[in-house]
């Protein structure tokens, strides 16, 4: 049976993947925190080889539930999710991204994401160095 989709979180998803479809044609940096792209969706901006990055993070306990499956989520306090046709995309274009440090969602299969239980700046910017190996070094975080 499938499984029943609430139109306004739908509605949400596809805003922040066309916020991120932009975004990936954007100037950028090492690394950017951007403003909200929807109530409680900021975009993680990178660049990896030449290869544009963007990432949605998520911290409405709502939203995080939703894209989790289920209420049944530990102690969150955000969730970074990139979209299987991106990653799939950097992966065939050589970039190092580490899809096995991220769930799959079961309720969004073309999402995959990683929980956060501190989200600071910093500790984004740590994660995202984890996530995607071939992210260029430097010494200090954006």
């Amino acid at each position: 049976m499938a499984r029943h989709v609430p139109t306004r979180f739908s509605e949400k998803l596809e805003r922040v993947a066309l916020a991120v479809g932009i975004a990936r044609g954007d100037d950028r940096r090492h690394f950017d925190l951007g403003g909200e792209a929807e109530p409680g969706v900021r975009l993680v901006l990178s660049e990896v080889g030449g290869a544009p990055l963007a990432l949605s993070l998520w911290s409405y306990a709502a939203d995080i539930a939703e894209i989790c499956g289920d209420g049944a989520f530990p102690a969150t306090a955000a969730l970074l999710a990139i979209d299987g046709d991106q990653a799939r995309e950097l992966i065939a274009g050589g970039v190092s991204l580490d899809l096995g440090q991220f769930t799959r969602s079961e309720a969004y299969p073309g999402i995959y994401y990683a929980l956060f239980d501190h989200a600071s700046k910093r500790q984004i910017h740590t994660v995202l160095h984890r996530l995607v190996p071939s992210l260029s070094a430097h010494t200090a975080a954006a």
